[in-house]
């Protein structure tokens, strides 16, 4: 049933909106990183999978081992895929691709408002 798989999750993944929101507001900060437009679709991809794990070991269950093996487990595949190519993936996107998302200010939420500083 799908309230009890729900449920399980709320007990290692922790509220979905809170991790959802430290997810994401990881993922911005890295966006904004000043390599992020070097970086190919793989090592994106692999640091906002990273992210997404660490929302939920941020907002769940912090000894969940799984979080922390999938993280080992998404920097193993960067590590193959350079040992496999020498010189690491190579499929990249332009940084004006639409696949590219444009970085998001912080932004602070004070008495129900949202600012940015």
């Amino acid at each position: 049933m799908m309230s009890d798989l729900l449920d399980e999750r709320h007990k290692t993944h922790g509220d979905y909106y809170n991790t959802a929101a430290t997810a994401q507001a990881l993922k911005d900060e890295m966006r904004r990183g000043k390599n992020w437009k070097s970086l190919d679709d793989m090592q994106r991809e692999t640091l906002e999978m990273v992210a997404t794990k660490i929302g939920r070991i941020l907002s769940g269950n912090p000894h969940e081992l799984d979080h922390w093996k999938d993280i080992a487990g998404y920097a193993t595949l960067i590590v193959n895929a350079y040992n496999a190519s020498g010189d690491g993936p190579t499929r990249r996107h332009g940084a004006d691709s639409p696949a590219t998302p444009v970085p998001v200010p912080p932004t602070f939420v004070v008495k129900g408002k949202a600012m940015q500083p």
